[in-house]
């Protein structure tokens, strides 16, 4: 079972960013403008480069919430350890509506807008998705990314979610899949 696609129109003419392909930061950005989050929360933020984009672009966001790792912690899928920032948010640590939260300390109670994107282990990418359906109010959003990726494990964990019965739409051409709560 596969989650099905859905077809977004892109923005074109964007620079395409570290860890993401052509033109998923423009589909990020169109869904995060669609929901017009008051509280959003990012999953692996690493040094901030997708948090930097959103602060820019949309004016909703009263709280930006960036997670990432210890220094110490070790990623389910050991190619992943490259990944881990030696300064997490780096580029939007001065941003007035940002905020960094560790692993490991108290992670938010709400947000309206979820993107799971830090650790792609299966344990990992299942414990992110049931703390987001927690936390996401009605009427917000959770996209995850590298949904088809081959090196990870996001895929299978959200091809047992569709299963359950979770409304998971793929957008087509891309890496990430989205969830209207």
């Amino acid at each position: 079972m596969t989650v099905p696609l859905v077809h977004l129109p892109l923005v074109q003419g964007r620079t395409v960013r570290r860890y993401m392909q052509r033109g998923e930061q423009d589909v990020l950005l169109a869904l995060v403008n669609h929901i017009a989050p008051k509280i959003m929360v990012e999953v692996g933020v690493n040094v901030g480069i997708t948090a930097k984009a959103v602060l820019s672009e949309v004016t909703t966001i009263e709280r930006y919430i960036g997670i990432d790792v210890e220094p110490g912690y070790t990623f389910e899928i050991p190619a992943q350890q490259i990944e881990r920032p030696v300064f997490p948010g780096l580029l939007v640590k001065s941003h007035p509506r940002f905020e960094l939260v560790l692993r490991g300390n108290d992670l938010p109670t709400e947000a309206d807008f979820v993107f799971i994107d830090g650790d792609h282990g299966q344990r990992a990418v299942r414990e992110d998705s049931i703390w987001a359906t927690q936390v996401v109010r009605h009427g917000g959003m959770i996209v995850w990314h590298d949904y088809q990726k081959p090196t990870v494990e996001v895929t299978g964990v959200l091809d047992e979610l569709l299963a359950e019965g979770r409304a998971l739409r793929h957008v087509a051409g891309t890496w990430p899949v989205f969830e209207r709560r």
